[in-house]
């Protein structure tokens, strides 16, 4: 009976690797991590060999190829794909107090100098009231490559 089972089976061998292979790639692309795309290279590798080999080799060939992709690959791409959040210099800049080199209004950037550095500066868009000369803001975020700052009391001074 199991031998009647893998005769039967030899005739759609292509189709079963085929499938394994188009469901493996779908959960490939539904995740964001690689999870499976081992197993779609095992399946390749399996459809190539179904044409003269048994099941069974078949079999061994795609466990045998997919772990050899596991494990030599695997390493690789987790180094590639590390998404671990690098901290810049730029975050440093967040809550900083500086002077206002040039006035900053709301329609048109003003310059202020932060590490010894002159950068283009904005306001947060709440705000409406140009900044004047030589006062002291407070940098809040960076866009782009211009910092947005607020306004700090007169009595407060800058780092």
């Amino acid at each position: 009976m199991f031998l009647d089972f893998l005769t039967e089976i030899e005739n759609y061998t292509i189709w079963i690797w085929l499938g394994i292979f188009v469901l493996t790639v779908i959960l490939e692309a539904s995740t964001q991590d690689f999870v499976s795309i081992w197993f779609a290279v095992g399946s390749l590798v399996a459809i190539a060999i179904s044409y003269s080999a048994p099941f069974w080799v078949e079999l061994i060939v795609f466990v045998v190829i997919s772990a050899m992709a596991l494990i030599f690959t695997r390493p690789l791409v987790k180094k590639l794909m590390d998404r671990t959040v690098r901290k810049t210099n730029s975050d440093d800049f967040v809550g900083k107090r500086v002077k206002v080199e040039k006035e900053i209004t709301k329609y048109d950037g003003g310059l202020v100098k932060l590490n010894g550095i002159v950068y283009s500066a904005i306001l947060m868009e709440e705000e409406e009231k140009p900044i004047p000369l030589d006062s002291i803001v407070e940098v809040v975020s960076l866009k782009g490559n211009r910092v947005v700052v607020k306004l700090i009391e007169k009595n407060e001074s800058a780092e």
